[in-house]
């Protein structure tokens, strides 16, 4: 097709590169001519949601550019969960920033835009093991099986399935406590959080009200890490509260820092959303992704400030090299004494 190109809210100012919200709300295509090709960039919420928007608003193609911040600027992969019905394109920072400035000095530019693509169904697989009754309430520990394309994933997300198979062994070889626990690994997390999505989906309304929690571990090997109890929004959930108190006596009576956060690091989320999307609150146990480690983080956790907590976050370096063992065996053995403690809720 051939069509004018028009921004979307891309906030490119100089300067460093900022974590993007670009298409992410229906306000950001106030004024957006029916008929144009879109130029999003990356970024906050799924592309799903910036696609959604842009053909709402008429647009006649989209092009993703890469976010820009650090780790981020090159070709990348995506997924949607609902086909478009306009073609949807992804490029680098510099492709995408060199049709925004050539727009800008011509004050609106025309650019042909072809994609020769196939779609098809590729399938993949979850693996769920359960411990203790099969009915009542129920936790859920899981993390994701699959990597990027461009790495080998070893800290993510290997390090995140170690540490769950690593407490389900250990567990394995003990009485089983009143509260039972579905282990579980994902499939396709990378591509939109496929597997957990379709776990939720496939259960009844009945087997999902069952869920009383869940605990994901993504990137719990950091080489440059910060220790972080993630939950999805506050609570006052008695089986969350004593659940993270649990987690959290473990790391100060070993006198390992620890952070509670609220709400998932900016750019990055993971099968916790698919939880929290049903309502089912989430805990999640994380050392860092590509974000920059500042100079608090880095006197309570050592490291290296100015830094990313992990420097190979979806890259090819991502190797064996690239986890730090022994924060992911405090992590795994954080979560298996907290597994332990599990409290049955009242009747």
């Amino acid at each position: 097709m051939t069509a004018r190109l028009q921004e979307v809210a891309l906030d490119l100012d100089e300067g460093p590169a900022r974590p993007s919200t670009s298409g992410c709300r229906q306000e950001d295509f106030a004024g957006f001519a029916r008929g144009n090709i879109a130029l999003i960039r990356r970024g906050t919420c799924p592309f799903q949601s910036k696609v959604e928007h842009a053909q709402a608003a008429g647009a006649a193609g989209v092009i993703i550019m890469n976010q820009g911040t650090e780790g981020q600027t090159g070709a990348f992969t995506g997924t949607l969960r609902t086909p478009a019905a306009v073609p949807v394109l992804g490029v680098t920072t510099e492709v995408g920033s060199k049709l925004a400035v050539a727009g800008r000095e011509a004050n609106g530019i025309e650019i042909r835009l072809r994609i020769d693509a196939e779609a098809g169904t590729r399938s993949t697989h979850n693996v769920t093991a359960e411990r203790g009754k099969t009915d009542g309430s129920l936790v859920v520990v899981g993390a994701h099986l699959d990597s990027v394309s461009e790495g080998p994933g070893m800290n993510d997300n290997a390090s995140g399935s170690a540490a769950v198979l690593e407490a389900a062994l250990r567990l394995a070889g003990e009485p089983a406590t009143d509260v039972p626990i579905r282990f579980a690994f994902w499939g396709a997390e990378e591509r939109g959080l496929l597997g957990s999505r379709h776990h939720l989906d496939t259960l009844s309304e009945e087997e999902r009200r069952r869920i009383v929690l869940y605990i994901n571990l993504d990137m719990v090997g950091s080489p440059n890490f910060g220790r972080f109890i993630q939950l999805t929004q506050e609570t006052n959930n008695a089986f969350v509260a004593s659940t993270v108190g649990f987690l959290t006596d473990y790391f100060r009576e070993n006198n390992l820092p620890v952070e509670e956060r609220i709400g998932s690091p900016r750019g990055f989320s993971s099968d916790n959303a698919s939880f929290a999307t049903k309502g089912i609150p989430t805990v999640s146990l994380f050392t860092g992704a590509g974000g920059t480690k500042d100079a608090a983080h880095a006197q309570r956790f050592g490291g290296t400030a100015g830094q990313p907590f992990d420097p190979c976050y979806h890259k090819a370096c991502d190797t064996e090299q690239n986890v730090d063992r022994q924060v992911l065996e405090q992590i795994t053995d954080a979560l298996t004494s907290a597994l332990r403690r599990l409290t049955p809720l009242p009747h």
